[in-house]
């Protein structure tokens, strides 16, 4: 997009210029998330040597971003990729709806060798219905908003073994490794990326699904609710409830982003929940997570709350290193190697495409 190019100067202004970003700000937004897209559409979920793959979610997430830039074919291009990790294990997705899986290796993979788009770690927390749901979603989002992806019967055929798996796997009732691939528990991120992805390939006549299948899903996730889980009270992976998927009423939203604002909140980011250990500061504390601070500024560009929103974004982009990369995290006040990390990058534009700053 001509909006985005730029020949980059040894400074990039990451402040708002007449209520806009500047162009080094908007191309250093841009060029962190292409460097990191392969000529097929497949992401890189960071340069840092241990994200040299493809993630289904990073993948999604980063991937979501063309859309909002208008950028249908690469948008169109990336979730193929999705289409094709699937169906190269399609035979292991078929045995897995007739014998739900016992093993973490049966179940849906969560990361692929981005060349070939083949599983990849068979030990790794890959029980990951959150991104299964939001697979879903975005297919069922496309379609609803005048961009194709299905290309052939295979494809389809996809979409209704998936509502199949999600029945066998007994999203609402077995617990699941949640969106930070840790230990099973039963997540309210995950339980509600399910339901609306079912909800939406449904409304989008992209596949049959039980409703039943769904009811059970929200009767579990409102049983669970404004929790993360049944021990955790508050995750920044509970936004994705506000956006994409727009599943919690609006009263029971303040209090999560209550919860979420008042004791997840860093000088550089967002904990993913209180007392995380991965990458954890000298000083005790967890983790700042810099995407939080754009999820949080999408969350209340939806809620109305324009100077929230855009607080946010500014908190947000004042983590870019000064060559313009967005890390996943700060550690003991530095980017990890993790960085630039394309999921982050895609939700810095998406709000700032929603805010009208590019």
């Amino acid at each position: 997009m001509h909006t985005l190019t730029h020949t980059p100067t040894t400074t990039i202004v990451t402040e708002l210029q007449g209520g806009k970003l500047d162009a080094s700000a908007r191309w250093a937004l841009y060029q962190g998330l292409e460097k990191l897209r392969d000529e097929k559409g497949a992401f890189l979920a960071a340069s840092g040597p241990d994200y040299h793959a493809c993630w289904m979610r990073d993948q999604l997430y980063a991937n979501f971003a063309y859309y909002y830039l208008g950028e249908h074919e690469k948008f169109t291009a990336g979730v193929k990729v999705v289409f094709d990790m699937l169906h190269n294990a399609r035979e292991k997705i078929e045995r897995a709806t007739m014998n739900p899986p016992v093993n973490v290796y049966e179940y849906i993979h969560a990361k692929y060798a981005h060349d070939s788009l083949m599983e990849m770690t068979n030990d790794w927390g890959h029980h990951q219905v959150d991104a299964v749901g939001q697979f879903l979603y975005v297919v069922a989002f496309a379609e609803q908003n005048g961009v194709s992806i299905l290309r052939t019967k295979e494809d389809r055929e996809m979409l209704q073994l998936l509502v199949a798996y999600l029945s066998s796997v007994k999203y609402w009732e077995y617990p699941d490794n949640g969106m930070w691939e840790e230990w099973m528990e039963l997540h309210t991120s995950s339980i509600g990326a399910a339901v609306r992805g079912l909800e939406m390939v449904r409304d989008a006549e992209l596949a049959i699904v039980p409703e039943a299948l769904i009811r059970v899903g929200r009767e579990t996730l409102f049983s669970i609710l404004p929790n993360e889980t049944p021990l955790r009270e508050q995750d920044l992976a509970q936004l994705s409830l506000m956006w994409p998927y727009d599943i919690v009423p609006r009263e029971m939203a303040d209090l999560m982003l209550y919860r979420i604002t008042t004791k997840l909140v860093q000088p550089r980011g967002l904990n993913r929940y209180l007392d995380d250990n991965y990458y954890r500061s000298d000083n005790g504390v967890s983790a700042e997570w810099t995407f939080g601070f754009f999820w949080l500024s999408i969350v209340y560009h939806e809620r109305g709350a324009r100077a929230q929103s855009l607080m946010w974004f500014t908190r947000g982009m004042r983590t870019m290193t000064p060559e313009g990369d967005l890390p996943e995290l700060y550690q003991n006040g530095r980017p990890n190697p993790n960085t630039p990390l394309a999921w982050t990058h895609a939700l810095a534009l998406i709000a700032a495409k929603k805010l009208e700053l590019l």
